[in-house]
């Protein structure tokens, strides 16, 4: 029966994961949850730094209507993240779930196995009939898990999710009933990707503007450019204006994210994520060094960055490029960057020359 009361958290095993009660000796563990991507999406992990700020968040984490458990390994006891059932209440029979899950430990499945055995706790034990769970928008690793746990996405709530430091987002709703099938729901339409700003190793990634569109139109139009890309080059300002609407668009459609490549407050060059596939975790990246600001290492930065991102920020496990098995300075860049070759594709290329063959190189998560 559904109740308004806390119930003690109990121990429940799940696939590979252990759901416990929390400890007094789990507090440094809890600080290693909250790395800048769980502050960043986590409103109740924002200023979570120490081991009293754990403490802090340690003593909300009881009250009536919720139910929090450490995600532990099984056979180590190591703390690997969260989850609990909040807001639970009798009419309607429900609850909130959330979850996190420590950086050591994420893409290996066990935020799913966490929410599969609260949710069985919650429909078995507390007779719940319905399980919500919401996120931001733009956190597309939480809605792949939610995705994957079965949780049907019902709508979009907008400027309803509000953070410490004043941001304000729309968020997704998701849900599962006692009653719905087991196993995975149909991926909706892809949520629409951020352009977050990116700092790093001399490097400064952010979105296009439209005040942009000389950069744009130098770096494509440039003889290099026009060798190796598939694409022709825009043919004046007004074409380089709609490529950067262009770029845009495709972030809001969740296919891709492109950044402006900045160092010393210039434009030197572009890198993007394309072809973003968050059922199967992966991307595959392009770089592009304006004329004046090559033999700088810049790309490899910037790329190294925006890889780092796809992993930590967008759950990817694998990043991958191709370039004209020709083209070496390209070669050099995604070896600087830890991209391994791992093979030729013959003719797969169809460049003004004609079809030629490109190098597929790839960065795994954890490799």
């Amino acid at each position: 029966m559904a109740t308004d009361a806390a119930p003690a958290a109990p121990d429940l095993r799940g696939d590979g994961v252990l759901l416990t009660a929390w400890r007094p000796d789990d507090l440094p563990a809890i600080v290693g949850l909250a790395d800048d991507v769980a502050r960043h999406w986590s409103r109740s992990f924002a200023h979570m730094h120490t081991v009293d700020d754990a403490a802090r968040w340690l003593a909300e984490r009881s009250g009536p209507g919720r139910v929090d458990w450490a995600v532990r390994d099984p056979a180590t006891g190591a703390l690997v993240g969260r989850t609990s059932l909040h807001r639970i209440t009798t009419e309607p029979a429900s609850a909130e779930l959330g979850y996190g899950v420590h950086p050591e430990h994420r893409r290996r499945g066990v935020a799913v196995a966490a929410v599969a055995t609260a949710v069985s706790y919650a429909f078995g034990d507390l007779g719940l009939l319905r399980v919500e769970l919401v996120h931001d928008v733009g956190n597309v690793g939480s809605c792949a898990v939610a995705t994957r746990s079965g949780f049907a996405l019902e709508g979009v709530e907008r400027q309803a999710l509000g953070y410490p430091d004043g941001r304000v987002a729309d968020q997704h709703r998701h849900a599962r009933l006692a009653t719905d099938p087991p196993g995975p729901v149909e991926p909706s339409a892809p949520p629409p990707l951020e352009v977050p700003e990116l700092s790093g190793a001399g490097v400064r990634l952010r979105a296009w503007t439209a005040d942009d569109a000389a950069a744009v139109l130098t770096g494509l139009s440039d003889h290099e450019a026009v060798r190796w890309s598939p694409m022709p080059p825009p043919p004046d300002l007004a074409a380089a204006r709609a490529w950067i609407a262009g770029r845009a668009a495709r972030a809001a459609s969740g296919r891709a994210v492109y950044w402006a490549v900045e160092a010393d407050g210039a434009v030197v060059g572009a890198v993007a994520l394309r072809e973003v596939n968050l059922l199967d975790r992966w991307a595959t990246a392009s770089y592009l060094t304006l004329p004046a600001a090559r033999g700088r290492g810049l790309a490899g930065r910037a790329l190294d960055l925006a890889t780092s991102y796809a992993v930590s920020g967008l759950g990817l496990h694998r990043v991958q490029l191709q370039h004209a098995v020709d083209n070496t300075a390209s070669c050099r860049v995604a070896e600087k960057a830890g991209f391994a070759l791992e093979g030729i594709q013959r003719g797969s290329c169809l460049l003004a020359t004609g079809y030629v063959d490109e190098h597929l190189h790839a960065r795994v998560a954890g490799a």
